[in-house]
C-alpha cells in the first residue's frame, strides 16, 4: 500500500513516531498477515472463516519514494506582491512530480482508475492506521488504489487528546496537498475518503477549505477532485460546529455522496461531548439535529446518516471495521460506489436521510428481501499493533 505521513521519522528503528514533521514522506508499507495463509484470510474477511482465529500483522516500510521539502515554504512580500523563492518551489515541484509518476504506475499496474484514501482518528500509531486501511481495502475485493494518510497521533501523552486535537490542525495542510496532488494526477478516475474519529476533524476541515477555495475560483470542486463518496465512521466533530461549518457551507455539493456512520452509544465520544459540553456528530441522534439541518436535508439526498444498531455488541468506538455490517456496507460502497437504497446497499430507511442497519445486514438484498441471519462476528484487537507475530502471508 501508500502512505503519505507527516509523523517524525525515528531514528534508532525503521518507522514513524508519534511527533510531527514539517516534512510530509511518501512511500510504500508492506502488511504481512503473521499468523494465516491467504485462503484463510480471504476466507476470514469474507466472513465464511471455520475457525475463530483471527489475523495478526506486521508493517514494513519497504520503500520511501519521495520526502517533500519541509513547510512552510520560504517567501517574501514585497509592496503587496508574494514573491515564493524558486528553488524552493522548484524542489516542492519536483517531489509533487515524483509522487505523480508513483501513484500513475500504481494506479496502471493494478489496471484501475480509483483511490482509497484513509485518514485514521486519534491515539492510533503508524502501523495501526495502516492496519485498519489493510482490513478495508481487502473486505472491499481490494478494489483501487489503497493511500494511507498518517498524521501525528498515538503518544499516550498526558492530555494527549488535547495536544493531538492541534496536530489534527497542523495536519490540515498537508491533507490538502495530497488532494491536491491525487486529483492532479491525470490518471485517477475516482476519489474516494474514508475517516474515522478524529480523522473526520482534519478530513472535513480539508475538504472545506478546497470547497472554498474552488468557489473562489469559479470551479466545481466536483469536478476538480472527483471525490464521488466521502465515508465518515464515528466523526469527533461537535454536533452544532458541524451544522455551521459543513450545512450552512453546503458542504455536501462538493462529493457524490457522504455516508456517516453514527452510535448514540458511542463512549469516546461520549466523553468527548462530556469534555466540551456539547454532543459529538458520532454520537447524534435524529432528534438531535437543528430544524433549520432538518429543513436542509428534505432537499438533500446525498448525504446518508447511517445508525448503527447493535454496534455496543462489538465497539463502540472502533466498530467501522468489528461489526460485520457495518465493514460489509463501507466494502460493497468502496467496491461499487452504490447509495443506500440501490440494490447493491440494501439499508433500512428511518426518515428523512436517516439509514438503520444492524449486524444481519447482507449487501445486495434489499430492504424487503433481507435475511436475518448474522454475519459470523469478527473478533479484530482493539489496536492492531497489538497482534504481531511472525510467519504467514504478505500483501
Amino acid at each position: 500500500m501508500l502512505y503519505v505521513t507527516d509523523r517524525n521519522m525515528l531514528e534508532t528503528e525503521q518507522g514513524f513516531g508519534t511527533d510531527r514533521s514539517t516534512a510530509m514522506a511518501f512511500g510504500h508499507v508492506r502488511i504481512d498477515t503473521t499468523n494465516m495463509g491467504q485462503r484463510d484470510f480471504d476466507a476470514y474477511m469474507s466472513g465464511h472463516a471455520i475457525s475463530d482465529k483471527r489475523p495478526r500483522y506486521a508493517a514494513t516500510l519497504t520503500d520511501e519514494i519521495v520526502r517533500f521539502p519541509g513547510t512552510p515554504l520560504p517567501f517574501a512580500i514585497e509592496k503587496g506582491v508574494l514573491i515564493r523563492d524558486r528553488s524552493a518551489m522548484a524542489a516542492y515541484k519536483g517531489a509533487g512530480a515524483q509522487f505523480q509518476a508513483a501513484l500513475t504506475q500504481e494506479l496502471e499496474d493494478n489496471d484501475t482508475g480509483k483511490v482509497i484514501l484513509y485518514v485514521h482518528g486519534f491515539n492510533n500509531t503508524f502501523d495501526d492506521g495502516a492496519f485498519n486501511l489493510f482490513e478495508l481495502w481487502s473486505a472491499a475485493g481490494r478494489a483501487g488504489v489503497p493511500i494511507l494518510f498518517s498524521w501525528p497521533t498515538g503518544g499516550h501523552k498526558a492530555l494527549g487528546y488535547f495536544s493531538d486535537t492541534q496536530s489534527g490542525d497542523f495536519s490540515v495542510y498537508h491533507l490538502k496537498e495530497t488532494l491536491r496532488l491525487i486529483s492532479a494526477t491525470g490518471a485517477v478516475d475516482e476519489l474516494v475518503v474514508v475517516t474515522h474519529s478524529h480523522g473526520a476533524s482534519i478530513v472535513t476541515s480539508a475538504l472545506r477549505e478546497l470547497l472554498i477555495e474552488s468557489r473562489g475560483a469559479g470551479v466545481s470542486m466536483r469536478d476538480t477532485y472527483r471525490i464521488d463518496t466521502l465515508i465518515m465512521a464515528a466523526p469527533d466533530i461537535d454536533l452544532g460546529v458541524m451544522e455551521q461549518r459543513l450545512v450552512a457551507e453546503a458542504f455536501g455539493i462538493g462529493f457524490g455522496q457522504i455516508d456517516v456512520y453514527l452510535n448514540p452509544g458511542d463512549n469516546a465520544l461520549g466523553l468527548a461531548g462530556w469534555i466540551f459540553g456539547s454532543p459529538r456528530f458520532g454520537a447524534a441522534r435524529p432528534d438531535q439535529l437543528s430544524p433549520e439541518s432538518r429543513a436542509v436535508f428534505q432537499g438533500v439526498k446525498s448525504v446518508h446518516f447511517i445508525m448503527v444498531q447493535d454496534a455496543n455488541q462489538f465497539d463502540r468506538h472502533n466498530y467501522f471495521r468489528l461489526h460485520p455490517g457495518v465493514l460489509a456496507d463501507i466494502a460493497v460502497t468502496l467496491r461499487t460506489g452504490a447509495r443506500p437504497g440501490d440494490r447493491e446497499r440494501g439499508l433500512v430507511h428511518i426518515d428523512l436521510n436517516f439509514w438503520q442497519i444492524d449486524q444481519t445486514y447482507r449487501p445486495g438484498q434489499a430492504e424487503s428481501g433481507r435475511s436475518r441471519s448474522a454475519l459470523p462476528a469478527r473478533t479484530y484487537s482493539s489496536h492492531p499493533s497489538e497482534s504481531r507475530a511472525s510467519g504467514g502471508s504478505s500483501h
